[in-house]
């Protein structure tokens, strides 16, 4: 597998903000996701997401704030020797212990992977070719362990996207916890807080991971579509 270091456009990078805007405001706030780490830091563009429809006069009003007053590909290319030198190194040698679990997940992996620099702090994925994970590095903070950590969790988000996540209609709360556990089983990547006590803790063991990952997630769905609808609340 090729992996591509980038870094965002000003037209991509602002299309990311407004899909973000969107997907904010249609489901992330409800899992209690903050919009600050996905965006610059900028108060014009927190006084955006507190938009909740834009109309097109204000979405040309943020873009053209963003492409001609606050996008500076400077900001974005801060850590390109650390990923090409150290992260992307390690990254590979993690991708290698998850090469022999692919058959019994269903999962490929892609030809090529793009390393994309963003606005932001924390990463993001695209399953789909081009297959991207997105590094929103101007709020990042930790080392280069902790970076190949991150690239390591949006990784197993696109493995796993396709062949498991939209086949058996896995919410977010729970792909998340799917994630982290594999994540952590595998890397010692901490998991997060906010998924800790899962539903899924019961079905996604490392037994599960090694050997049917595909049929512990179908039994966890069928199992959580049983619940009575408040249930399923109470559990994410």
């Amino acid at each position: 597998m090729q992996v591509v270091l980038k870094h965002a456009t000003p037209e991509y990078a602002w299309n990311r903000i407004l899909n973000v805007h969107n997907e904010y405001h249609k489901t992330l706030k409800r899992f209690g996701y903050k919009y600050d780490r996905f965006i610059p830091d900028d108060t014009r563009l927190r006084d955006m997401f507190d938009i909740e429809h834009l109309t097109d006069e204000q979405n040309k009003h943020y873009h053209d704030i963003f492409v001609n007053e606050i996008y500076d590909v400077n900001d974005l290319n801060k850590f390109d020797d650390v990923i090409s030198n150290q992260v992307i190194p390690m990254f590979l040698r993690g991708v290698e212990r998850l090469v022999p679990l692919l058959n019994s997940w269903g999962a490929k992996l892609p030809e090529k992977l793009y390393i994309s620099c963003d606005y932001g702090c924390g990463g993001s994925y695209r399953y789909t070719a081009p297959h991207t994970i997105t590094f929103r590095c101007t709020g990042f903070t930790g080392n280069h362990f902790g970076m190949t950590g991150l690239f390591m969790h949006e990784f197993v988000h696109i493995l796993i996207e396709e062949p498991i996540i939209k086949k058996y209609h896995v919410p977010q709360d729970l792909k998340e916890r799917i994630v982290d556990i594999i994540c952590f089983e595998f890397f010692n990547r901490p998991v997060q807080k906010s998924f800790e006590n899962s539903f899924a803790n019961k079905y996604i063991t490392v037994d599960a991971i090694k050997n049917d990952l595909p049929g512990a997630v179908a039994q966890m769905m069928c199992d959580y579509l049983e619940l009575p609808k408040y249930k399923q609340m109470e559990t994410r």
